[in-house]
């Protein structure tokens, strides 16, 4: 049981971050322990049932004689009332002898009410502790949920920044080609004003 709830403990105060340092893995770890928690809480619960049918007769027994006793002590009354002593002193000494009883009984019910209440401690710390573990799985899980989300937007970032940088690989590589292309039509051009020249001269020596 203590070794239960000890482990109930580490893992449901500790940080995402901290279980993974502790354990390969979380998920894993906390699922085992929701597991040997669920048995624990079983074998208890067994346990529990014949101590708290001890703990009803035992309550059971000790109002039986409470009843009684108010019986006895009614009839004493109604027996003074209509003047019979005798009959008073008699129900009143069944009364007395209830009571007596009624000391060891309620002794007995409070040992089993304590043993009882024993249990009920118990099996309340693992329903909480396993609600707490839940809790902490959910946990983990939302933070590798958003490790894994996380991750995939910087790959992602990644695939778009080398893109840009193809893209502008891209527009250099075309920046040049059209420079090129502009520089081979102004050679070309000038090639042919000279050659108009040279055959305007040719004209005029003629």
């Amino acid at each position: 049981m203590a070794s239960i709830m000890e482990r109930i403990r580490l893992i449901a105060r500790a940080e995402v971050a901290d279980l993974r340092e502790r354990f390969t893995d979380p998920e894993k770890e906390i699922n085992q322990t929701i597991a040997d928690a669920m048995v624990s809480y079983t074998d208890l619960k067994k346990e529990a049932s014949a101590v708290f049918e001890g703990e009803l007769q035992a309550r059971r027994q000790l109002e039986g004689l409470q009843e009684q006793a108010q019986r006895w002590h009614n009839v004493a009354r109604k027996a003074l009332q209509a003047g019979n002593e005798a009959d008073a002193r008699t129900a009143l000494s069944r009364e007395q002898d209830l009571k007596e009883r009624m000391v060891t009984y309620q002794d007995l019910y409070d040992q089993a009410h304590e043993v009882a209440t024993t249990y009920r401690k118990r099996m309340a710390e693992i329903e909480d502790g396993i609600t707490q573990l839940q809790a902490q799985m959910a946990r983990v899980k939302a933070k590798e949920t958003t490790a894994r989300a996380t991750e995939a937007a910087t790959e992602m970032s990644g695939g778009s920044s080398t893109l840009d940088q193809r893209e502008d690989e891209a527009d250099w590589t075309l920046a040049q080609a059209e420079g090129l292309a502009e520089a081979q039509k102004v050679s070309f051009e000038s090639s042919i004003d000279e050659a108009l020249a040279e055959l305007r001269r040719q004209m005029d020596d003629e």
